[in-house]
């Protein structure tokens, strides 16, 4: 009985950890620079990002004056100009496992790419979606412009 006790406690205090670990390992990147304002979309929320904050698959990152720079788990780096919108809408980096992803969707503002190891190891599967055109990473950095609202 006293097993039975201290095994529904560890799945108790297991389901507890669990949204947080998930949200933990959905997490792509951080912030590294931030000058204005820049903010995060996610869950019909928008917050503030400051230097350090996390950025999962599927955040929206906006600016408005402002400018962000982000570092991704595979070494990968944006730099977000004023005014812009994008969507991190795929982001797989298990190279052991031959999983490799990197989908932005880039709505408007500028945008420098500094490509990481996923687009070292596979060029292929680090692409850029604007509006009107697909990017596909076949240097090491490009520099986009959207206009739009």
């Amino acid at each position: 009985m006293r097993s039975f006790a201290l095994a529904l406690a560890l799945a108790a205090s297991a389901a507890a950890v669990t949204p947080a670990l998930a949200q933990q390992q959905n997490q792509i990147g951080l912030v590294k620079v931030v000058d204005g304002e820049a903010f995060a979309l996610r869950a019909d929320e928008r917050s503030a990002l400051g230097v350090g904050t996390p950025i999962y698959v599927e955040d929206v990152v906006e600016t408005e004056a402002g400018s962000v720079g982000l570092t991704f788990k595979d070494g990968s780096r944006l730099s977000i100009g004023p005014n812009s919108r994008i969507q991190f809408t795929e982001f797989e980096f298990a190279p052991a496992e031959g999983r490799l992803a990197f989908l932005i969707d880039f709505f408007r503002g500028t945008l420098l790419y500094v490509s990481g190891v996923i687009a070292k190891l596979s060029p292929d599967s680090v692409k850029v979606q604007t509006p009107v055109a697909t990017v596909a990473v076949r240097g090491t950095r490009f520099l986009a412009e959207v206009e739009g609202d």
